[in-house]
């Protein structure tokens, strides 16, 4: 198992400009599928980022025939491609394909394997020959979780201050997942910048309401089903769910549809905006034909008003219903004439 701060070292490596081309050989392995897919992603946006095309393909299905197309000279004036194989070493044909393969030389689209578990003993030797660049995915240490934090707020434009991540730490623990859902939340609430985001900032948004309860809210929102969405919110309120978690929903809705239209705007496609906003592509679509019936006008006035309330709510909790049900009629489209 592999520290995270190995982890860091050998990302920062694949991250530089040449490394594909001096090292065409890589293969993500360890035993968190959460870590492999980050590191996949993470490696994906860039070289698309430097105008790469990406081929997927399942390891069973990667076949002699595929692994000679994949390790064949180009044109010069094709596009660099890079192709990932996921469980790589369940190819029926990957052992004897890297086994006659001579060198990585011969890779000029770069090629990526995924493997999730430690390497098969039988293929170690030959990726040892073949000089294969190696990451190692494994989930960090308890201890490591701070340096994990750092990374994934700085992925979403969070710079947090030493408090912060540990008021942070003590809500979520060490569980990854929990930890980069918290991150995306609050990415959508504060504001983004190079400050430091203070224990203060961020204290209030800590105990957010469950995720099936804040999915539900903006479900209701996007299909505009607002009599459910105020019911909903009265509920939550009733059986004591913290004004403040509630806020923080429906500020990130509006967040959320404001930088959608923005990007569609744009000329972006969902695909697009669902990796630039971390969100999945089924919750872009969901808000597609809602943010097409809206100015941006209408959200932003939505969201000014989630901080107004949030202000005056953390120094008289007064009125909490009445802020969350304005909140949600600046939503609703005006009557007809």
């Amino acid at each position: 198992m592999s520290s995270y701060k190995s982890y860091q070292s050998q990302l920062a490596k694949a991250l530089e400009p040449q490394h594909p081309f001096k090292t065409p050989l890589i293969v993500l392995k360890g035993g968190s599928d959460f870590m492999l897919n980050l590191t996949s992603n993470t490696l994906k946006s860039h070289w698309r980022a430097a105008d790469w095309t990406m081929e997927r393909i399942e390891g069973t299905a990667f076949t002699a025939e595929r692994f000679l197309q994949t390790t064949s000279s180009r044109s010069m004036f094709e596009p660099q491609q890079m192709t990932i194989v996921t469980q790589a070493f369940a190819s029926p044909d990957m052992f004897d394909c890297l086994k006659k393969l001579e060198s990585t030389k011969s890779i000029q689209p770069a090629l990526c394997l995924m493997h999730g578990g430690e390497i098969p003993a039988k293929f170690q030797k030959e990726l040892a020959r073949l000089g294969a660049f190696i990451i190692g995915c494994d989930e960090p240490a308890p201890w490591e979780a701070k340096d994990f934090l750092s990374d994934r707020a700085k992925s979403h434009k969070l710079n947090l201050s030493s408090e912060a991540s540990n008021l942070f730490l003590d809500s979520t623990g060490s569980d990854l997942i929990k930890i980069e859902n918290e991150l995306k939340k609050i990415s959508l609430i504060l504001e983004t910048g190079k400050s430091p985001v203070s224990g203060d900032a961020i204290r209030p948004y800590l105990d957010f309401l469950r995720e099936d309860n804040a999915f539900k809210v903006d479900q209701l929102l996007c299909q505009e089903a607002y009599p459910q969405a105020l019911l909903l919110l009265k509920g939550l309120l009733d059986r004591g769910e913290s004004s403040l978690a509630i806020l923080a929903i429906l500020a990130m809705h509006c967040r959320k549809a404001l930088q959608i239209q923005a990007g569609m705007k744009s000329g972006h496609t969902p695909a697009d905006l669902s990796r630039e906003l971390r969100l999945p592509t089924s919750v872009v679509q969901n808000y597609l034909p809602y943010i097409r019936k809206r100015s941006a006008v209408t959200f932003q006035r939505a969201l000014n008003l989630c901080h107004e309330a949030d202000r005056r709510l953390k120094s008289i909790r007064h009125g909490e219903e009445a802020w969350l049900d304005r909140i949600v009629w600046e939503l609703m489209p005006a009557p007809k004439a």
